[in-house]
This record gives structure tokens, C-alpha cells and sequence, in this order.
């Protein structure tokens, strides 16, 4: 699953890239859905992972600390949720942060 996840930015960075190159309202649009699929579908990886929570090793009183594999799945989800919003604010003018005109 945590190569999925890689697979998954690696194809929200190229769609990125896309519409950085050709920002017309339709590829915008197309890039607002592809990034909200990608991340719903990170949400449910994060959800659903069966694998290994928790690392073996907990060095101190009630800190849990992360596997490797679900902190890349949880860090991944949580960087193209960010995205997702400000893919939002872009498309409705408010912020052009991410792909200024």
C-alpha cells in the first residue's frame, strides 16, 4: 500500500505540472476532480491499511509512534488534502496560490 500511495502523488504531481502548463478553466476543473479522487482514495487507504500500525519500539509513556509504511500512506493523504484545498480556493478565485496568473 505505501507504494500505491507514491504511485498516487506521483501521478497528482504530473497532473500538477499539466495544468501548470496549460491553465485553461477545463484543465483546472479536470485537475480539481483527479485531486479530490486521489485523495479520497488516500483517505480510504489510510482507513482501510491492514498492515502494521505501530512501530515495535515505543520509547516513551504514551506516544505512539508510527510504522514507516502507514506514516508515508498518512503523510501522503494529508499533503494532497492540503492540495485539494488550495486546488479549491484557486478555482474560485479567492487564492491563487497554487498556480498564479
Amino acid at each position: 500500500m505505501p507504494f500505491i500511495a507514491i504511485l498516487l502523488d506521483l501521478l497528482a504531481a504530473g497532473a500538477y505540472f499539466l495544468q501548470l502548463n496549460h491553465q485553461t478553466e477545463t484543465f483546472l476543473l479536470i485537475g480539481l476532480i483527479f485531486q479530490g479522487i486521489v485523495t479520497l482514495i488516500l483517505c480510504f487507504m489510510t482507513i482501510t491499511y491492514k498492515g502494521k500500525r505501530y512501530a515495535a519500539i515505543q520509547p516513551r509513556l504514551f506516544i505512539r509512534y508510527v510504522s514507516i509504511c502507514y506514516a508515508i500512506i498518512i503523510y501522503s493523504f494529508i499533503i494532497n488534502a492540503v492540495f485539494l484545498f488550495l486546488y479549491v480556493l484557486n478555482f474560485l478565485d479567492i487564492n491563487p496560490l497554487v498556480f498564479p496568473k
